[in-house]
């Protein structure tokens, strides 16, 4: 079992590590600047992201500092392990079926998945939820972002 200091010193580094990868993405966010779209342009999103993520990294590293470190509970079994990639796996599909069957689609397929594979109840809700959701981030990118998103064989213009 790791000790309260143990603990600190693995708070501060995982502060720093999301510290340093936000920071990161951050930087190299801004290499998309150079197709705006109106006043943001696609490196809005990530930047966004990435500045809550050095945020909590640096919240992370003075809580530990101030000696309110994170009590460690619970540990990461084998089987909780091969869930996580497995999910992962999944996700990493996503990204190749919505470049192929495009967004909505690819999304609705790729939800509909990762609520069976973590047991969501209810066919009727996972497939109402999974279609809803899809439409309405596609919704929200297509006419109030009016950022381009992947339409794959399927080439929808609304």
């Amino acid at each position: 079992m790791l000790k309260r200091a143990d603990m600190k010193r693995a708070d501060i580094g995982a502060g720093i590590g999301l510290i340093i990868l936000g920071t990161w993405i951050f930087w190299y966010s801004d290499a998309y600047r150079k197709v705006v779209v109106y006043i943001y342009g696609p490196n809005f999103f990530p930047q966004i992201l990435s500045t809550l993520m050095v945020l909590c990294g640096v919240t992370l590293v003075v809580r530990a500092m101030r000696g309110k470190a994170l009590a460690k509970r619970d540990r990461i079994d084998r089987q909780g392990f091969v869930r996580t990639v497995i999910a992962i796996g999944i996700c990493i599909g996503y990204l190749y079926l919505m470049q192929v069957i495009g967004f909505a689609m690819g999304t609705s397929v790729f939800l509909f998945v990762l609520m069976t594979f973590l047991g969501q109840q209810g066919l009727m809700k996972r497939v109402i939820s999974s279609i809803v959701t899809s439409l309405a981030v596609w919704a929200m990118f297509r006419y109030f972002l009016v950022i381009p998103l992947p339409t794959g064989m399927f080439d929808f213009t609304f």
